[in-house]
């Protein structure tokens, strides 16, 4: 997604909201390409701009890039929806979507609303896993517990997110 909708833009017939520019973001990512964000006010350069440079999507962004920074050779993400055993989204406005290190070091599992979903726990390499939901307005992060890595697991997003990111990693 080289140019996604402009957050508060005017002239998509939609508003662009914070919401709306994380789904793009984490969407371009876990598909494994590239994402811009752009405010309204900015590229307009109306009287504002200077403001827009701390929108809520603008804010969300960078913890968007902390989250992924903070994974182990996050560059090896490789999209992969065998992950979710259960409650994928593919097609459509409102995805849920998966992809995880190359070598199963980790996964990360966006939901683009806060539906359950069922990971197949053999995508990732260790024998036990620790568990996070992480909110994608704040980053704050949530934890679930740490699991044997066997079988299919599942987990249910917070009820009062409107999107939450499931991030599963070796546990120590």
């Amino acid at each position: 997604m080289a140019e996604g909708a402009y957050e508060a833009g005017t002239e998509y017939g939609f508003p662009v909201t914070p919401l709306w520019v994380r789904r793009q973001a984490y969407y371009s990512y876990l598909a494994g390409a590239h994402h811009t964000y752009g405010h309204n006010d900015s590229w307009r350069i109306l009287p504002t701009w200077k403001e827009a440079l701390d929108a809520p999507g603008a804010v969300q962004m960078g913890i968007l890039k902390r989250i992924f920074l903070a994974r182990h050779e996050w560059w090896l993400l490789v999209p992969d929806q065998s992950v979710l055993a259960a409650g994928a989204k593919t097609d459509g406005k409102i995805l849920r979507l998966a992809a995880r290190h190359q070598d199963g070091k980790w996964v990360m599992v966006y939901l683009g609303d806060a539906a359950p979903v069922s990971v197949n726990m053999n995508k990732l390499s260790a024998p036990r896993v620790k568990a996070c939901w992480i909110d994608p307005r704040t980053g704050e992060a949530t934890p679930i517990g740490v699991f044997d890595n066997t079988g299919v697991k599942s987990f249910a997003a917070p009820a009062s997110w409107e999107d939450a990111l499931l991030v599963l990693e070796e546990a120590n």
